[in-house]
């Protein structure tokens, strides 16, 4: 009876953190993108999301990827702004929608 107890003990302890991360996008992809006043901004990404404009300058335009399901998300310029003066990586908020255009 100890013997199968710990054994269930043991499978949840390795198969909780798997399951309870296996909806989470993966961060494979970071990319360095050039704001409009010399600010440089590193923004994280799933690994399935290409790029739509091929170029690292962004000006004032917003930031825009082409996910999976072929959706065009768009990443506000003052938000990769606040990034870039907080010196920290952009990460897309999943729980907020961040603004699709078609």
């Amino acid at each position: 009876m100890r013997n199968q107890s710990a054994f269930i003990l043991l499978a949840a302890l390795f198969a909780a953190p798997t399951l309870s991360r296996a909806d989470e996008p993966r961060w494979e992809s970071l990319r360095v993108f050039n704001l409009s006043g010399g600010q440089t901004v590193a923004v994280a990404v799933p690994s399935e999301w290409s790029p739509v404009e091929k170029s690292h300058n962004l000006g004032k335009s917003p930031l825009r990827f082409e996910n999976a399901s072929g959706e065009i998300v768009a990443i506000p310029v003052a938000s990769l702004e606040r990034a870039s003066a907080e010196k920290r990586v952009f990460r897309p908020d999943f729980t907020q929608k961040v603004a699709r255009s078609n």
